[in-house]
């Protein structure tokens, strides 16, 4: 069975659709990792939340946690 030809051809665009989805889910999480190391970074300098969301395009929500880390880190 593995020597068939359809099977190499299933076998084939198995690996590729699971190689395309995984490059997709790494970059979405890499995009989205920058976008909070950069909302840190305005957190620090003091930038206002609603600038920090526009600029990044994390929710109100998500930025404000991060200030809570931030602010947690900090009183460490």
């Amino acid at each position: 069975m593995r020597e068939s030809v359809i099977y190499q051809d299933i076998l084939q665009e198995g690996l590729a659709q699971g190689l395309e989805q995984g490059l997709e889910q790494g970059l979405e999480q890499g995009i989205e990792q920058k976008a909070q190391e950069i909302a840190t970074n305005m957190l620090n300098e003091g930038v206002a939340i609603a600038l920090i969301v526009r600029v990044t395009g994390l929710t109100v929500e998500q930025v404000q946690q991060l200030q809570a880390q931030t602010n947690h880190n900090q009183a460490e």
